[in-house]
Order: C-alpha cells, then sequence, then structure tokens
C-alpha cells in the first residue's frame, strides 16, 4: 500500500467482504435506462465472460491497487474492504446523491462482495440506490443480488461476440429461473457488423418468452477488439424484428464515447 492511503477504510465494525476493484468514478450513465444520469461507478475487477469489444480489457483481470481519486499517485492495495470503497465513493461525490453502478468486469463473479457493498450502501446514513450492470450469466449470484438493487442493466451475450456457442443457451436458463425478480430490469444488445440476424432473432425469443414487453437497448457496437462497425442498412431490420416479437426497443449508442466521458 502506498504511503498516505492507510488512513482510509478504518471504520468500526465487524471484518468486512474483501474484493477486486478496478476503479471508483463519477461520470454520467452513457447507455441503458438511466442515460445521461449522473452516477458513480464502482468498477469491479475481473471477468471471465470474454466479449471481443470490451471497452475495459484492462479490468478483466484482477489488478494489484487501486487509485485513489483526488491523490496523485496515492492507490489501496488489493484486495479492498467494503469500508475503504464506501471511502472511495465518498470522495468522488460527497452526500450521497448519486446512485452507484456497480459494474465491472463482472461484479457477479464476486457476489459475497457485491452483496457486501449493496447493503452497506443501502444501511448508510445517506443511502444510495444501486444499479447493477452484469452479463446477467451467473444464476446464483444474480438471485441473490436481484432483491436488493432497484435497477439491472443485463447484457444479452451472443455466441458471435464471446466465443460462447452456448451463451444464448445459458440466458435462456438464467431467465426461466426468474433470478431478475421483480426489479427495474432492462435488457443490452450489442450488435456489430458480423452479428447473425438469427442471433438477434434468438435473443427476442428468449425475451418474449421470459422478459415479454421488457425494454431492450439495441446497441451498435463501439468497434474494438476486431469488432467491425454495424451497416446502418442493418438497423432498421434488427429493431423491426425485435419489436414484431412485442419489446420495447430503443437504439441508442455508448454516448459516453460521444461525449468523451468515462
Amino acid at each position: 500500500m502506498v504511503a498516505g492511503a492507510q488512513q482510509m477504510g478504518t471504520r468500526a465494525g465487524p471484518e468486512a467482504a474483501r474484493g477486486q476493484v478496478a476503479e471508483v468514478f463519477r461520470s454520467f450513465q452513457g447507455e441503458g435506462l438511466l442515460l445521461g444520469r449522473r452516477q458513480v461507478f464502482v468498477r469491479l475487477g475481473g471477468c471471465t465472460v470474454g466479449c471481443r469489444y470490451c471497452d475495459t480489457g484492462w479490468a478483466l483481470e484482477h489488478t494489484s491497487s487501486v487509485a485513489v481519486p483526488g491523490e496523485s499517485g496515492v492507490r489501496l492495495s488489493n484486495p479492498l474492504d467494503v469500508a475503504q470503497v464506501l471511502d472511495l465513493v465518498e470522495r468522488v461525490d460527497p452526500g450521497g446523491r448519486a446512485p452507484v453502478s456497480l459494474t465491472g468486469g463482472e461484479p457477479l463473479e464476486q457476489p459475497e462482495f457485491a452483496e457486501a457493498l449493496v447493503q452497506a450502501w443501502a444501511q448508510a446514513s445517506a443511502p444510495r440506490e444501486v444499479m447493477l450492470e452484469t452479463s446477467g450469466l451467473q444464476q446464483a449470484a444474480l438471485a441473490r443480488l436481484a432483491p436488493q438493487v432497484r435497477w439491472i442493466a443485463c447484457d444479452l451475450k451472443l455466441p458471435t461476440a464471446t466465443g460462447r456457442a452456448a451463451a444464448l443457451d445459458e440466458h435462456a436458463v438464467v431467465l426461466a429461473s426468474g433470478a431478475l425478480g421483480d426489479t427495474e430490469s432492462f435488457f443490452k444488445l450489442i450488435v456489430d457488423g458480423d452479428t447473425p440476424d438469427d442471433e438477434v432473432r434468438r435473443a427476442g425469443e428468449l425475451l418474449a418468452a421470459h422478459a415479454p414487453g421488457s425494454t431492450v437497448y439495441l446497441q451498435p457496437v463501439t468497434p474494438l477488439g476486431g469488432s467491425p462497425a454495424l451497416p446502418r442498412e442493418r438497423l432498421d431490420g434488427l429493431a423491426d424484428g425485435l419489436e414484431a416479437q412485442g419489446l420495447q426497443v430503443r437504439v441508442v449508442p455508448q454516448v459516453h464515447k460521444q461525449l468523451g466521458v468515462r
């Protein structure tokens, strides 16, 4: 741990859960239901899903430390405890005004730590609402966290984007289980120039069967990692197909990229 960081996270109480944290910062939400809303982003480290268009590839592995916002050169050694994360959040957004986006990586690959954070924010003197951003592929962890957060931003991972041939089968199992509960859930479907129409159609069928009438954010990819841009002429057909399945479709790219913010 770098000198000067030891004073953080010394709140009294039982020994906290510990986990891998990649970064904590405040910005504007650039995707999905809370688009344009100020949020605090708590990015947990580690993800095994393998999306080729991932724009936070550095957070797929555990990092040795995390920067302390506002303290040049000061870092905390991973893993962090809950109190340390709460302190980082308070540094970037004093007073608890902004809701938290618990994101990754994949936060549900650290379910105990993610749950401890959510519970701590709920019990704080200035409680924070939480949006869980997840692939939605971890059924048990999702069922555990869903009742404790307000929003869930659930990606639908497609085989061509992840290399997981059974990705949609995995989603089908999770959706059929009801693991999302009664949260204000919405779905993101990222599509690129290689995305087959059949994958989008099948994703729509899954939602129509298990989350009828739900809102789907059809997100043209920000080309990264060899993921080619979606041709404009394909966008209408993909959106029309999802709407024909009774879904509420919103076509929104990564707005934070256009704003030049994180």
